[in-house]
């Protein structure tokens, strides 16, 4: 047997690593050349072509609030009521400020529901104090409402020399809005009841967390959920995260959206917040290079978007509703084909071996050697579920291998100790092993002490002559009977 020496090859080089990178761009030392990762993770030179692109599609999706000179000429001239509207709008209502676009014909209220909930306070008013009280509140309201428009132009009027004063206002107004966000009342238990955070808070003694603590895609979000009921697009299946299906919106609620396999049943239908990483426009997938499952009843060869559009008449969700479509991505080292020792969401006490096999821009699928694809997940190199290979040999903990090296045993059912079935060894603890029952369903496997006397080796059930209970495929059994 030859024994092979240490490897003389010299190490392959890391493009990506020789680079200094800053807000996606990366720059060679000694060069003026910048590059970036585009949306199919290849590396590419930036030209001046790109950075006027990307001018244009960052303006695109910070814009999309303003009117345009041509729309606030023919609205006509600016009443004195509605002056203050140029420089922002303030709900009533919640406070939300917003433009012209953002609110509705009365210029006081941001949504529907706001002006639901003005109405019914009105109402509720009328039939306990009178008039008076409605009246009262709703001026207190537009009072303090114009107060704060009033602030926001005589920010925009500062002269630049008292600049460093402005943060300190803004970061009042944003303690104030968030004030605001606490005190809207929610109805329920009929139309006299109310709930809020704020009397909520006081009256559990209670603090809220902190939005600091969460991250930007969990706070509250910069941009208007534009997407509307029966759009369609491609995404993540929730249950199979490496799959990517075609989807339409079946429902639309605040920043949330409810997505749809088409053709299959709703049952099967799934909440995103509209600004996830998990959903992408059309033809995404044929141009990344990721494999698209068509509609329930469809074959792979036979669906194409551009037939289905001319059968269904369906719409497509714009690109530009896509917030992860004008992202930055940094590289992060990561491969696929690298493996990990990552920990099982599902099984929070395992550590187990597992295998980088997607990369989507800043993200990577993370899957766990010889398990079903459901045990799969997204995540970023930032995770804290997930360590290099040799982590729990350092750490002391224990790691749990992939299920085809593990190993075949005799085990007596639990549930029925008269029998002895046919099992494996699917995990290991200090002294403990998790049993599964071949042929059976994993709602069977339990933990059993590695020292219990209702495990035997395999061929302990034929020497002792006790009945084993195999459950293999019939044609398996003929045979072994030949």
């Amino acid at each position: 047997m030859e024994s092979s020496g240490p490897s003389t090859a010299a190490p392959e080089f890391d493009v990506y690593g020789a680079m200094d990178w800053k807000d996606g761009v990366g720059t060679l030392p000694g060069s003026e050349l910048k590059f970036r990762v585009n949306e199919f993770g290849v590396l590419e030179v930036i030209t001046d072509e790109m950075e006027e692109e990307r001018g244009k599609k960052a303006h695109a999706t910070t814009t999309w609030s303003v009117p345009t000179a041509q729309e606030a000429l023919s609205e006509g001239p600016v009443s004195k009521e509605t002056a203050w509207a140029q420089r922002g709008l303030v709900c009533v209502r919640c406070n939300r400020k917003g433009s012209v676009v953002d609110f509705l014909s009365d210029g006081l209220h941001c949504s529907e529901r706001c002006l639901q909930q003005e109405q019914e306070l009105k109402r509720e008013g009328c039939r306990t104090n009178g008039e008076a009280l409605g009246r009262k509140r709703l001026t207190e309201d537009m009072d303090s409402s114009m107060e704060i428009a009033e602030e926001d132009d005589e920010d925009y009027e500062e002269k630049e020399s008292r600049r460093p004063a402005r943060g300190a206002t803004r970061g009042r107004k944003k303690r104030r809005g968030d004030a605001a966000l606490l005190r809207y009342t929610v109805p329920y238990g009929g139309k006299k009841k109310a709930w809020c955070w704020a009397s909520y808070l006081e009256q559990e003694r209670a603090v809220a967390a902190p939005s600091k603590l969460f991250k930007e895609y969990q706070s509250f979000p910069q941009c208007k959920n534009g997407f509307r009921v029966g759009m369609r697009l491609e995404g993540i299946d929730s249950e199979h995260p490496s799959m990517y299906c075609v989807l339409t919106i079946a429902e639309v609620l605040g920043h949330r959206i409810r997505l749809h396999f088409d053709k299959y049943s709703d049952c099967y239908d799934f909440w995103v917040n509209s600004s996830s990483p998990d959903i992408h426009p059309v033809g995404w997938c044929e141009k990344t290079g990721h494999k698209l499952h068509p509609p329930k009843g469809m074959k792979d060869e036979e669906f194409s978007w551009s037939s289905y559009f001319k059968l269904n008449k369906i719409q497509t969700a714009p690109k530009a509703l896509f917030q992860n479509q004008n992202m930055t991505v940094t590289p992060s080292g990561f491969r696929v084909g690298m493996k990990l020792e990552a920990i099982d969401k599902k099984n929070p006490s395992f550590i187990c071996v597992a295998t980088i096999t997607d990369m989507v821009e800043s993200r990577f699928l993370v899957h766990f050697d010889n398990w079903d694809e459901s045990y799969d997940y997204w995540c970023d190199a930032t995770s804290l579920y997930i360590h290099p290979v040799g982590w729990c040999q350092e750490n002391g903990r224990t790691l749990t291998t992939p299920p085809g090296d593990n190993m075949k045993l005799e085990v007596v059912d639990k549930r029925n100790p008269a029998l002895i079935r046919v099992a494996t060894v699917v995990h290991t603890d200090d002294h403990r092993l998790r049993v599964h029952f071949d042929g059976w369903t994993e709602e069977y496997d339990y933990w059993i002490d590695a020292d219990s006397p209702d495990i035997h080796p395999a061929g302990w059930c034929a020497k002792t002559g006790h009945p084993l209970q195999p459950h293999f495929p019939l044609h398996f059994m003929e045979n072994c009977s030949r």
